[in-house]
């Protein structure tokens, strides 16, 4: 499988995930409003995603999306939940952490769950064990944020 594709898109998303928060921050302080804010982002992420989704003919019908929605567990929804935490805490505490800083803790917190959803093949994801190598990578990290917030 080539990997390029899906290499250049992560970074491309570690690139926004860099610049978001402050494009944010600062429609927050200019709205006055960190929920309102994120209301925004959100909103225009969903029309972005909507346009995309129809350009490439993705629609499903009203009663295939009923369907799905009762076949499907409650957790299974809480994505967009969890994306709202995130973009709210990098607008409100990226300004006060620095970009940096709080890029290496949502990393570092990244990181620290995704072993452990690894450990335990949780949500999909293939199970694999926490070896020294994780640990040893997880401590570096750790060192970076610590060195990041220091510096």
């Amino acid at each position: 499988m080539n990997l390029l594709l899906p290499i250049f898109f992560t970074l491309l998303s570690g690139l926004a995930m860099s610049i978001q928060p402050g494009i944010n921050s600062i429609l927050g302080k200019n709205i006055e409003s960190p929920w309102l804010a994120s209301t925004i982002s959100f909103f225009v992420g969903t029309v972005a995603l909507g346009i995309i989704t129809i350009a490439l003919g993705e629609i499903k019908s009203a009663s295939f999306i009923v369907q799905t929605i009762k076949e499907q567990p409650w957790w299974i929804w809480t994505g967009g939940f969890l994306g709202a935490i995130m973009v709210t805490s990098s607008l409100v505490f990226a300004p006060k952490l620095g970009a940096t800083s709080w890029l290496a803790l949502l990393l570092l917190g990244q990181v620290i769950t995704s072993i452990l959803l690894e450990k335990w093949g949780a949500l999909g994801f293939p199970e694999k064990p926490i070896s020294i190598q994780k640990m040893i990578g997880l401590g570096m990290l750790v060192l970076s944020a610590w060195l990041v917030r220091k510096g």
